[in-house]
């Protein structure tokens, strides 16, 4: 038995069985939870690279799985970032119990899952750029589900992601046996501009971003909020197994100047345009936009000639208070869009002109929404705060400008999240304030508002564990 049957096949066959059953929608969902807590408590325990003994079986738990001549590699250092992805995969499909996302979110999410973790596996590394492609298709009927129209933003989403796989696929044929080249070479320079090309559109740089707040606005928040997290995650483990495997990367003297210059720039854009978004869809797309640009800033923080960039482990500790906040954001969405409330009535639109008032029915949901962006904004005592200010900090010590755009755009989002409070709670003053959040809204809502304060209040049980993994992943 090997470690990548576990965690790659075996998920991509449950999805199938999944898929087949989906009509049976809340059975499926228990199931979809139930499969990832099984998956993430076994990659917490079980030995891999040794011998594994229950009861009187006996079997060595081999770390490789080779197929067509490509390598999987799962060994002892990836069971922290298994167990962290597949508990991550059941707290996304917990919140989809109430969010109406449909019968293929657990399908495809847990697809997704073992594709994302085979991108991770994959040697030689560069085939992860095929994975991620087929991720990117087979997540389309999740984004732009059957019997309806596919909207742009979809089309974009399909369009920038296939156009960075050859980009980056073409980068290492060219890079073969050049990896410790002299960094003037001509097969560098044109590696550098074919990575850095495939990569903007893969992250959704600007000016290839567009695609994010048309997605955001289109899609279901939930669904739309999963795909951004996901595919954003395994990426920048992509980009840094970049710098880890090419040499001239890491001495290149403007690597880390052109890192920071794009991150101010996406900081800079998001943090404005989010202030005065009239769709809270879109204002969820622009701080995903943001939250890449401050990735770029703390990879940014690197020297020339260092292993990797020493705040890797800040971009480590950001993974649970990011995820938290946008699963909690968009949940919010998807009640006051009326997922759950009144399954009987079409949902209501997104756009601020359509939600007025709506907090004085929907009072926790607003709370809710308004501290998950209040977190990402870095608000102090909420999660994001404790990654916030060591960003702020090892950023400003590299560039007073980079220090001070990335506190702007905190700024920013905390100003779209005040305007998105007056909105929801505005009315005449004798409409009644009520409380119509069904049971399970209530519940959900209340544990991920507690989330956002525990992570917050006591970071020390959380965040050390996580900023760790970037040593033991790519140490």
């Amino acid at each position: 038995m090997t470690s990548p049957l576990i965690w790659i096949v075996l998920p991509a066959v449950y999805a199938s069985i999944l898929f087949i059953v989906r009509r049976w929608e809340r059975t499926v969902v228990i199931l979809g939870i139930l499969i990832s807590l099984l998956l993430a408590w076994f990659a917490w325990v079980a030995p891999i690279g040794e011998t594994m003994v229950v009861g009187p079986w006996r079997a060595n738990l081999d770390d490789t799985l080779t197929i067509l001549g490509r390598r999987f590699v799962l060994d002892a250092a990836d069971a922290p970032v298994l167990t962290l992805i597949y508990l991550g995969l059941a707290f996304w499909f917990g919140g989809s119990i109430i969010a109406n996302t449909g019968n293929l979110f657990v399908p495809i999410g847990l697809a997704n899952a073992a594709l994302l973790t085979a991108a991770i596996a994959v040697q030689p590394f560069l085939y992860s750029a095929l994975l991620i492609e087929l991720v990117t298709i087979i997540s389309i009927p999740l984004i732009s589900p059957p019997n309806k129209p596919v909207e742009r933003g979809t089309i974009r989403f399909l369009t920038f992601q296939t156009l960075a796989m050859p980009l980056i696929l073409f980068t290492g044929w060219i890079l073969t046996g050049v990896e410790s080249g002299p960094p003037d070479s001509v097969f560098v320079v044109h590696g550098n501009i074919l990575l850095a090309l495939g990569f903007a559109f893969l992250l959704a740089i600007f000016p290839f971003h567009t695609w994010v707040t048309m997605l955001a606005e289109e899609t279901h928040p939930y669904v739309g909020a999963f795909i951004f997290y996901t595919f954003s995650l395994v990426i920048t483990f992509f980009g840094i197994s970049f710098l880890e495997r090419y040499a001239w990367l890491r001495t290149s003297t403007g690597l880390y100047d052109l890192l920071r210059v794009v991150g101010i720039l996406m900081v800079a854009i998001a943090g404005f345009w989010v202030a005065f978004q009239k769709h809270l869809g879109r204002m969820l797309g622009y701080a995903v936009l943001m939250e890449t640009g401050l990735s770029l800033l703390i990879l940014s923080a690197g020297t020339a000639g260092e292993h990797l960039p020493a705040s890797l482990g800040i971009l480590f500790a950001s993974i649970l208070p990011r995820g938290l906040a946008f699963a909690v954001w968009a949940l919010a969405l998807s009640t006051l869009m009326g997922s759950g409330n009144e399954s009987n009535t079409p949902a209501l639109s997104l756009h601020l002109g359509a939600v007025q008032g709506r907090g004085r029915k929907l009072p926790v949901t607003v709370v809710v929404l308004v501290a998950a962006m209040f977190s990402l904004a870095g608000f102090p005592l909420l999660a994001g705060f404790p990654v916030r200010l060591a960003l702020w900090e090892i950023v400003a010590k590299q560039s007073s400008l980079a220090g001070l755009v990335a506190l702007l755009g905190g700024v920013g989002l905390l100003t779209s999240g005040l305007r998105t409070l007056g909105i929801l709670i505005s009315g005449a003053d004798e409409e009644p304030w009520l409380v119509k959040e069904t049971r399970g809204e209530l519940v959900l809502m209340i544990l991920g508002g507690l989330g956002l304060l525990l992570v917050g209040v006591f970071p020390q049980w959380f965040l050390p564990a996580l900023a760790n993994l970037a040593d033991i992943f790519f140490g």
